[in-house]
């Protein structure tokens, strides 16, 4: 086989692409893995489509839900003999299951939600409570070992004994 210029060229050309593939491959395989994370995360796919969600949920929620059975007569008999039948309680229908079924969820995310800002704000009040005047609770208390001593209004770089 002859080496010849050409064959050099497309050697060191097909070398050079495979440096650039072998260089390229972890991003892309990090790319990839973070597609397949945002995909499958439902949260993601709420914010980015909430109707077609809820319309799936309501939707799977009727099918996984199984049907009724279906309800015998109720005959109650007199001591006349008389027959006398019961009427039916009241059923909802499918419009207000499909309502109950979004209010319900409606306030569950309110709950979380109000639950999530009540927390956040309890935290950062306890926080800004510790950190009053500036200084971090360990350089207030003056704990042992912080190499801290707590002198009234200055803190000096002390080992407390």
């Amino acid at each position: 086989m002859t080496n010849t210029l050409a064959t050099r060229k497309q050697s060191e050309a097909i070398r050079d692409r495979m440096r650039q593939i072998r260089s390229d491959l972890p991003y892309d395989v990090d790319d990839v893995r973070q597609q397949v994370r945002q995909l499958t995360d439902w949260r993601y796919q709420f914010r980015k489509r909430p109707a077609t969600i809820m319309t799936a949920a309501a939707v799977a929620g009727y099918l996984l839900v199984p049907q009724a059975r279906k309800e015998r007569e109720i005959i109650v008999r007199t001591s006349g003999g008389e027959r006398v039948q019961q009427p039916k309680p009241a059923t909802k229908g499918l419009i207000g299951g499909l309502v109950a079924a979004a209010a319900t969820m409606s306030l569950n995310m309110a709950m979380k939600s109000g639950t999530s800002m009540l927390t956040q704000h309890l935290s950062s009040s306890l926080l800004k409570r510790a950190n009053h005047g500036g200084a971090s609770v360990q350089e207030r208390s003056g704990y042992p070992g912080s190499g801290y001593a707590n002198t009234g209004n200055t803190i000096s770089n002390e080992v407390t004994a």
